[in-house]
């Protein structure tokens, strides 16, 4: 067949034989290894091609021969054409699920295993039938083939099969070692099981590695690797080593793991190049590290654990000498891979010289532990970690790893850098921990008047108390805090100025900071003995003194002081709980400067944060007046519902107030909070109430004039509603308890009138709707009179009633009104149900008690049915997806 010349890639021009260097009309270049491999996959593409239009072509013939055949009979076989691809019928074997190389390799792990076993069985159960000669034969034989064969199978390129009876090899070693020491050749029995085993699990894991760098196979490297574990801990065991000791052989263990890692990584271009060779390929090779570090440091971290737990709980000064061995080489391993082992990544960098730190931190807290005094321990701990982190902050600083990468600054070396994280993250994490061991005592101090508080207002007769807190636990909290103000500093001075250039960390340590200062200054007069009113005294004025600080420097660095605010305030209002007179005027003077706060934060044109500050202020200011109302009716013996009018006085007064504020330029939001609080004062106050129904009358009706007032305003027209309501419910409940069983007397003069005022409203005003209009008329007597026919056996109040809804809901209807409408159409659907329920409840009962249970039977059945109809389709719709696909 003549080929015709080959065109350009680019242009299609043919180009002749040879082709030229360049396309004579496109300049494309047409040699080097680029252009081979384009013209490489243009004759694929042509071959592709050209196999389409062939395999097009001979689906055109086969379904025209098909077709032909399409009248024959059924029983006729048709043979199949030469070359047409055989077609599987649907109930044909099923499709491949397992690869050809995972086939093999499950293979070769099931032999590889079973041989094993039955050399094991062969080693243990068969032992006795042979010789000390056939012995040592037999086991060596198999030895030597299984290690021997993995060579000649790597040239017949048979490299899983090499890897499997490597595996088989050095697993036979381990069993030669113990047929060796079972039969007492040259007198192994007599030698110890931990110190033979050390010593044969060492000579394997170095013979392992050694044979799979020789025979250049990848399964025995790891497999070393894993075997180095044991000698460490089994020559331990034959020492008879405590704990500590165990420790110093796993750390030694890991060490030497990452020195013979820095020997095979650390080398120049060549050296990695021949090691990447040995262990099969870059790939393989980057595996093989990865698993070596992690292992490494894995064991690394096992012995730190054990050397710091035996050095936490050492029962003696001697045994904490002795726990420093392994923490001082763990030091050492922490310091040497992050300022020497070039090779780890720099977050592991990181965290080798963080768990140094964490040792030298337990190192001195061990020791410090019996020199302190008895309750000081965990100072011990707390402040070299202290020291360390503020080292920690000062070395990152200077190191420009704080800096932003806008300011362009010199960064430190990797290595200096690295330590400096490391230490920081260690410090701190170690120096929270310690906080955490001291929280419980610093909450009990933080909580001790609260719960004598709920004892004194419980009613009951609570015994004396006694607040203390230890010294220690303190000292632990000031230098959290002390920590925290020296890394915030240190970070907003290497990003700029705080407030020009707000940073997230910054702020972050900045707020941290605050909130672990306030119980540290605030508990120290606890922790000096100081008496009850002084420690509250104390924070009452550092709380009033931070709020005058707000009020003075609005715009400053506000979310800090605001923290310092809350946590300050919040603390004094807990503690007052324990004595009633402190709670009167702790909570008093709070709600004078909460008021003056949001007086003045919201009188000047301020950032959203200075007036949500305001809002916040003036809420709160409105909430603490309604305690201070109730601690004062509580303290004067008053009943719960005789205080609710106190409360309810004080949601008044916070009305009218917001309605003041309301019409003060720039105050509309701060008037909206003091408004919402009010109205959950007044919720409060008729719950106080609900269990009294003559003051829970009156308090509806002063709660509904109340609303009546506030509708005056023009933006809470809607507040007439509430209002009407709440007056409509008082006269409910007043009807009530006079024992009025026909309400519809006292309730249709009020009807008639609400609604002639409301239609007035409605003709005179023509944006009013219907709800304003009639809503409050039509409820106040098909309310109660809906109430009243539930418990009314005639005939007469129903018919009567649903007649005047019918004739409510047809002009609602008629007027296109949604008052009448809703109002008239609910009351007439209940009235019909009260009607039918009777019926109901004899049709139930003529019908045998089955047939509930059959019917719910069925419903179920029908709806397991369906649901199990639509599985089905799902399952054909994706069957018939695969299929297309």
């Amino acid at each position: 067949m003549h080929m015709q010349s080959p065109g350009c890639p680019d242009c299609g021009i043919p180009l002749g034989s040879p082709p030229p260097a360049r396309c004579t009309r496109c300049r494309l270049p047409l040699t080097g290894p680029d252009a081979f491999a384009l013209w490489q996959v243009t004759g694929e593409l042509s071959a592709l091609d050209a196999r389409r239009q062939w395999l097009a072509q001979r689906h055109a013939e086969l379904l025209a021969a098909l077709r032909a055949r399409r009248e024959a009979p059924a029983e006729i076989p048709v043979a199949a054409s030469a070359g047409a691809p055989a077609i599987a019928p649907m109930g044909g074997p099923a499709a491949r699920e397992l690869s050809a190389p995972s086939a093999r390799t499950a293979l070769l792990i099931v032999g590889g295993v079973l041989v094993v076993v039955a050399a094991v069985v062969f080693t243990v159960v068969s032992w006795g039938r042979l010789g000390i000669g056939g012995r040592a034969a037999v086991l060596l034989a198999l030895t030597a083939c299984a290690l021997a064969l993995p060579r000649p199978l790597r040239r017949r390129q048979l490299t899983a099969t090499a890897e499997t009876s490597a595996a088989v090899g050095l697993a036979l070693l381990l069993l030669d070692g113990y047929a060796a020491r079972q039969a007492g050749l040259g007198g192994l029995d007599r030698v110890g099981a931990a110190g033979y085993w050390a010593v044969l699990t060492a000579l394997t894991a170095v013979g392992a590695a050694g044979y799979g760098w020789w025979q250049r196979l990848r399964l025995p490297l790891p497999v070393g690797l894993l075997m180095a574990r044991l000698p460490g801990l089994l020559g331990t065991a034959a020492l008879g080593g405590t704990t500590e000791d165990y420790a110093t052989a796993v750390i030694a263990t890991a060490s030497v793991d990452f020195a013979v890692l820095y020997a095979l990584t650390a080398r120049d271009t060549a050296g990695q190049a021949g090691f990447r060779e040995r262990v099969g390929g870059e790939r393989a090779a980057t595996t093989l590290v990865t698993v070596a570090r992690a292992v490494a440091g894995g064991w690394a971290l096992l012995g730190g654990a054990l050397a710091v737990g035996y050095a936490v709980v050492a029962p003696s000064p001697a045994a904490v000498v002795r726990a420093w061995v392994p923490l001082g080489l763990l030091v050492l391993l922490g310091t040497v891979l992050c300022r020497g082992f070039r090779a780890l990544p720099f977050a592991l960098r990181a965290g080798a010289e963080g768990v140094a730190a964490v040792a030298v931190i337990v190192a001195v807290g061990a020791g410090l532990r019996y020199v302190t005094p008895p309750g000081w321990a965990v100072v011990g701990y707390a402040a070299p970690a202290a020291l360390i982190a503020a080292w920690a902050a000062v070395s990152c600083a200077r190191s420009g790893r704080w800096a932003k990468p806008a300011t362009g600054g010199p960064f430190a070396p990797p290595s200096r850098a690295a330590a400096a994280l490391g230490e920081l993250a260690a410090a701190s994490t170690a120096l929270l921990l310690t906080g955490v061991v001291v929280l419980p005592e610093l909450a009990h101090a933080l909580i001790r008047p609260v719960a004598h508080g709920v004892a004194l207002w419980g009613g009951g007769h609570p015994p004396r108390w006694s607040w203390q807190l230890a010294a220690a636990p303190l000292v632990v909290l000031w230098l959290s805090a002390a920590v925290l103000a020296a890394m915030a500093g240190l970070r907003a001075r290497a990003v700029g100025d705080g407030d020009r250039h707000p940073d997230r960390l910054a702020n972050a340590l900045r707020h941290a900071q605050a909130l672990t200062a306030v119980p540290a200054v605030l508990l120290l007069p606890v922790a000096l003995g100081l008496p009850y009113a002084w420690v509250l005294a104390a924070a009452v004025v550092a709380s009033v003194a931070v709020a005058v600080d707000v009020v003075r420097r609005p715009d400053a660095a506000l979310l800090p002081r605001l923290l310092v605010l809350a946590a300050t305030g919040a603390l004094a209002l807990l503690w007052s709980s324990a004595d009633r007179a402190a709670v009167l005027a702790v909570w008093g003077t709070f709600a004078a400067s909460a008021t003056v706060l949001a007086h003045v934060l919201s009188a000047t044109a301020s950032p959203p944060a200075v007036r949500t500050t305001a809002r916040v202020a003036g809420a709160f200011a409105v909430l603490a007046l309604g305690v201070e109302a109730v601690a004062s009716g509580a303290t004067a013996g008053l009943p719960r519902h005789v205080t609710a009018f106190a409360v309810l006085a004080v949601a008044v007064t916070a009305a009218g107030a917001a309605a003041a504020w309301h019409r003060m330029p720039g105050r509309g939001q701060v008037s909206t909070a003091v408004e919402g609080a009010g109205y959950a004062l007044a919720a409060i106050a008729i719950a106080l109430t609900a269990l009294h129904p003559d003051a829970l009358s009156l308090a509806l009706a002063v709660t509904g004039v109340a609303g009546l007032a506030v509708a005056l305003r023009p933006d809470r027209r809607r507040a007439a509603l509430v209002g009407t309501g709440l007056l409509i419910a008082s006269s409910w409940v007043r009807l009530a308890l006079a024992g009025v069983s026909s309400p519809e007397a006292y309730t249709l003069p009020i009807t008639a009138a609400a609604l002639v005022v409301g239609h007035r409203r409605r003709t005179g005003t023509p944006g009013t709707g219907s709800w304003p209009a009639y809503g409050a008329g039509l409820s106040a007597t098909m309310l109660p009179g809906l109430a009243a026919m539930w418990s009314d056996e005639n005939w007469v109040r129903p018919l009567l009633l649903g007649a005047a809804a019918l004739l409510v809901t047809v002009v609602g209807v008629r007027a296109r009104l949604q008052a009448p409408l809703v109002v008239g159409g609910g009351v007439l659907v209940l009235v019909g149900l009260h009607e039918l329920a009777p019926t109901v409840v004899q049709v139930f009962g003529l019908l045998p008690r089955w047939v509930p249970v059959a019917a719910a039977g069925l419903l179920l059945l029908l709806l397991g049915a369906t649901y199990e109809k639509r599985i089905d389709e799902a399952r054909r719709l994706r069957d018939t997806v695969r299929s297309m696909t």
